[in-house]
């Protein structure tokens, strides 16, 4: 290494390694943030740190022993393999191809995020901060929750990536037990952030790795009720997008997690696993299950909470509107659709549930053979829904529509409009 020769990542990575200092100790020591140490160490980053950290670099190289520029020189000679098990490779690698249904999306972050998921199991599977910065990194993963409902989900990805990068970041090394779970904590309530928003986006496969990251996050802890979070979140992705069995098993999983307890995650679960029993016509199932989600509902208390992962009245609603539809009884579901668009109005910032339960009732108008009406709110739901909000999981719903349209009524024109506009939305960038 010359000095005043520009540093790439690799070099400066190579010099902590050599100067045997943690991510912390190292980016402190530059002043740096311990997100770019992290970047540099995961190839995320193609940018040379800046002129001021070259310099830095080059002075503490200077400063260091005979023994360590030798180690720091042999580190280079050797290339990536000498960084040890605990790094990535330095170049960016991509776990699966791109899907076709992520063509005029953020290539650039959905391939930051394939490498950040990989950084975080690797960690997971392998440190020492202060209880000031854990709760600090609790508190920035609290406020993620609390403003997710009304946040688009490729604003959600933007935001999220950094906090979860600063959490791996930290625990590149081993932390004490009670610190380490709870930055497993913190990781399983972030990555479960990012699992829905790419499920919203149509990334399926991402979203069932991140889902896989969140899970085994949770499991590095003690705590079952984020145990059962992670599950009954997770049996959302292939009721959606996949099989409706696989949907039950994990919502049945979440629930053995706190089994006869009412919480948020068992009420969510029993209300998913109703659901996904109504998709597959089972009547006695869903009813049971059903039965159960008002039940732990009802023991949570009359909660109007807008936050993730909550579940209060509305969202139970939300489900029961799925659960009714599926299993063709039109008019007790919309009994309950009215009653959730009455509670979702005093929430305007919310606009992604709503859409689903009309959708829900533009279905319910399909099945019932009132083609005209099932287009016109299907199409109405479509074009006044917000851009950033308008993502492949509500373009789904809106497809649902046009299947539940009787092969008599599909000629009409109604149902041509509505086809395009669903063809229009799933290509259209987001």
């Amino acid at each position: 290494m010359v000095l005043g020769r520009p540093w790439t990542g690799f070099e400066a990575v190579a010099l902590q390694e050599a100067t045997r200092k943690s991510v912390r100790e190292f980016a402190a020591h530059l002043g740096v943030e311990m997100t770019t140490v992290a970047n540099w160490r995961a190839g995320l980053s193609a940018v040379t740190p800046r002129p001021l950290t070259q310099e830095l670099l080059d002075t503490l190289l200077v400063q260091v022993g005979a023994q360590v520029r030798e180690r720091f020189e042999q580190i280079l000679a050797e290339g990536e393999q000498a960084l040890g098990s605990r790094r990535l490779p330095a170049r960016r690698t991509v776990s699966a191809p791109l899907p076709a249904a992520a063509s005029g999306q953020d290539t650039a972050l959905l391939v930051r995020l394939d490498d950040a998921r990989a950084l975080v199991d690797r960690t997971l599977a392998s440190c020492t901060v202060g209880p000031a910065m854990v709760e600090l990194m609790e508190e920035r993963a609290a406020g993620r929750v609390l403003g997710y409902t009304r946040t688009p989900p490729s604003q959600v990805l933007a935001t999220v990536l950094p906090d979860v990068l600063e959490v791996q970041a930290i625990s590149t090394q081993r932390q004490p037990a009670a610190v380490q779970s709870r930055l497993s904590e913190v990781t399983a309530v972030l990555g479960l952030l990012i699992a829905d928003a790419l499920m919203k986006l149509g990334q399926i496969e991402r979203a069932n790795f991140w889902y896989g990251t969140a899970r085994m996050a949770a499991d590095d802890t003690g705590n079952r009720r984020l145990r059962a979070r992670v599950r009954a979140q997770h049996a959302m992705l292939p009721y959606y997008y996949g099989s409706p069995e696989q949907a039950v098993v994990l919502a049945r999983a979440a629930q053995a997690q706190l089994p006869e307890i009412a919480d948020d995650a068992t009420a969510l679960a029993a209300a998913a696993e109703a659901r996904a029993l109504a998709r597959l016509g089972d009547v006695d199932g869903a009813e049971s299950a059903m039965a159960r989600a008002r039940t732990r509902t009802a023991a949570l208390g009359d909660m109007t909470s807008d936050e993730a992962f909550r579940f209060g009245e509305k969202r139970l609603l939300l489900y029961l509107s799925g659960t009714l539809t599926n299993l063709g009884r039109i008019a007790d579901a919309r009994r309950v659709q009215e009653q959730a668009l009455q509670l979702y109005r005093g929430s305007p910032g919310v606009v992604v549930d709503p859409a689903l339960i009309e959708l829900d009732i533009a279905i319910g108008y399909a099945l019932e053979g009132a083609v005209d009406e099932a287009c016109a709110l299907a199409v109405r739901v479509l074009t006044t829904l917000p851009t950033e909000h308008r993502t492949t999981i509500v373009v789904s719903r809106a497809a649902a529509v046009v299947d539940a349209i009787p092969e008599t009524g599909r000629g009409r024109r109604a149902v041509e409009e509505l086809r395009h506009l669903v063809a229009a939305g799933a290509d259209e960038p987001r």
